[in-house]
């Protein structure tokens, strides 16, 4: 991971890693000597190791939905007990497959509920939700189009 200082002061972030083809359908990721397997379930071809890359994607969107959560609350001084997060969303793997549809690769839509103990007042959990969405990293990298390269 590398940094560089940008115009506030805080010290920009560089988030790199390798992924390399594994045995059958898996697939193994690493990041700052992290390493995970991701693969597919048995019935389309794979075994089952780990979590899909869509899985991780949401995985990933929800681990950042937590640390933000955490982030605002300590700064609001906001004692949660409990924090759970449940992230869904549909994908229709026809494209991915190759098939001709209309429909889109990606997820078509992703849900994110964030369960907080104890609860909120409504106007304190419609500004947590705001400030939120506004902080999250992944939140605004999905939900805002990102410039994309991919080289061969």
């Amino acid at each position: 991971m590398e940094t560089a200082t940008s115009a506030d002061g805080m010290d920009q972030i560089t988030i790199t890693t390798t992924l390399q083809a594994g045995p059958n359908r898996q697939t193994i990721a690493k990041a700052r000597g992290h390493q995970i397997c991701m693969d597919i379930p048995k019935e389309r071809g794979g075994d089952d190791t780990g979590p899909t890359p869509p899985e991780y994607l949401a995985l990933g969107l929800g681990g950042c939905v937590m640390n933000i959560t955490r982030i605002i609350a300590g700064e609001k001084q906001i004692s949660l007990d409990d924090i759970r997060i449940t992230v869904s969303g549909d994908i229709d793997p026809s494209r991915a497959f190759g098939l001709d549809t209309e429909n889109r690769a990606g997820f078509t839509q992703l849900s994110v509920k964030v369960e907080l103990s104890p609860e909120l007042s409504d106007q304190k959990r419609q500004e947590f939700c705001r400030e939120l969405t506004e902080r999250c990293p992944l939140c605004d990298t999905i939900g805002n189009r990102t410039p994309l390269q991919i080289s061969l």
